[in-house]
């Protein structure tokens, strides 16, 4: 590109010339003037493509005049490295920009103007808040789930830090408001559900699905997503059209279709919660992930078990001796009592704050494998929030589905025989296949 800055919007027209078609809806991320909105609320659904154009727009505003600081955040940096840095990273190799740019410790720099795109969590652990002194200096900010953001005070905290003078400040909000209806973030700009029109002389409202994205989709993701309509419609209101949905606001996990029997194999392992007595269980769930989707069936949910009782409760259940089990991380010595009992593939869960899982879960799409008698649909329907928090006791077999959803990543069986990819459009860069989604 030279040492010459290029045009404002010239990144948003190398993406069209690719074929990497920017909807219209997004055209406000790539304004860059003083009088510009500062809040910028973009809300949508799997595959509508905001994360992409988000980056697209951020990479644009290196080239600009106005030599911004940009910096995404997410409430912490475990799940930055694969997400908002590889949207950057991949958005610039896919555009041609890549000499342009230098990576330095996390940190993207434009050579040519010097602009550069950081990378922070807002929590370093439990309830750290991020030295805010990383925001001098900045003048556009990314919060990439923005919904993981605990409270209206820590948003504020990082909103005030952003004040530098003579520039366009934005701050742009990514998330799915299924998992955001409760939180301060519908309080603040919303209003049942509706844009709150008293903020719309600073905020720019963004509402995008897969049907706004069409032309980057592979047609197959686009099948998947129109058969959620009859399969699953309350995951594809709230999940894949990303609405508001006010009737189950209260409710922590939406309707689960049930299947009586799977017989279909998948990548299949298990979750194990121990119980520490009074009303808790000893809980077991098996996971069977099958092209996208997770079928969790209920092993067994037993009071006051020794160890003496899971092993045979897992035993009972039909449970391999390798299979891979993703035990409660607390309990390190019950976990080698069930090792050495031969079942040599248990291991310590992942394991997180536990609203940030509950949120990851709530993305997920799950069925239950079982009828209405199975406890993992009667809690389903019985477990609530509080005013938007989750105050009420985590079901046992909940907690053993989140520490098996969240302690791996699945894998798609081996095929027997491998058929040469067929040529699809690309998503940028004519006829190659790009990565950016």
């Amino acid at each position: 590109m030279g040492d010459e800055f290029l045009d404002p919007g010239e990144v948003k027209r190398l993406a069209d010339e690719n074929e990497f078609i920017i909807n219209p809806l997004f055209e406000p991320l790539f304004q860059d003037s003083i009088d510009q909105p500062m809040y910028y609320q973009v809300f949508g659904g799997r595959g509508s493509g905001k994360s992409t154009a988000a980056a697209v727009a951020v990479i644009d505003l290196t080239y600009s005049k106005y030599g911004h600081k940009i910096m995404y955040l997410r409430a912490t940096m475990t799940s930055m490295e694969d997400s908002s840095i590889e949207d950057i990273r991949t958005a610039i190799k896919d555009l041609g920009l890549s000499n342009d740019f230098r990576e330095n410790k996390g940190k993207i720099i434009n050579r040519v103007t010097g602009s550069t795109v950081t990378f922070k969590g807002i929590r370093s652990s439990g309830a750290a808040t991020a030295n805010l002194k990383s925001l001098s200096g900045i003048t556009t900010v990314v919060f990439e789930e923005a919904e993981e953001i605990k409270s209206f005070e820590e948003f504020s905290m990082i909103d005030e830090g952003i004040r530098k003078k003579g520039v366009p400040l934005k701050i742009i909000m990514l998330y799915n408001p299924g998992s955001a209806l409760s939180s301060w973030i519908h309080k603040e700009w919303f209003k049942n559900g509706k844009v709150n029109e008293e903020r719309l002389d600073d905020t720019v409202f963004i509402h995008s699905t897969y049907l706004d994205n069409l032309e980057n989709l592979n047609p197959k993701k686009v099948a998947s997503y129109e058969r959620y309509k009859k399969t699953n419609p309350v995951y594809y209101k709230n999940t894949i059209l990303a609405e508001w949905t006010l009737d189950a606001q209260e409710r922590v996990y939406a309707d689960w279709d049930l299947i009586p029997v799977l017989d279909q194999e998948g990548d299949t392992w298990y979750g194990l919660d121990f119980s520490y007595y009074g009303k808790d269980h000893t809980a077991c769930v098996k996971v069977t992930w099958i092209d996208g989707v997770y079928y969790a069936e209920e092993m067994f949910s037993e009071p006051k078990q020794l160890i003496t009782d899971t092993v045979r409760a897992m035993r009972d259940a039909g449970i391999p001796k390798n299979a891979k089990i993703f035990a409660d991380s607390a309990m390190p010595l019950l976990i080698e009592e069930i090792k050495r009992k031969g079942y040599s593939g248990i291991k310590k869960c992942r394991k997180g704050r536990v609203e940030a899982e509950v949120k990851k879960v709530q993305d997920m799409d799950i069925r239950i494998v079982g009828n209405e008698s199975s406890n993992l649909f009667y809690h389903n329907k019985t477990w609530q929030r509080t005013n938007g928090k989750i105050k009420d006791h985590e079901p046992d077999l909940f907690a053993a589905l989140r520490y098996a959803v969240n302690s791996k990543k699945p894998v798609k069986p081996a095929k027997a025989k491998k058929r040469p990819a067929k040529r699809k459009k690309g998503f940028i860069g004519g006829n190659r296949q790009s990565s950016l989604n």
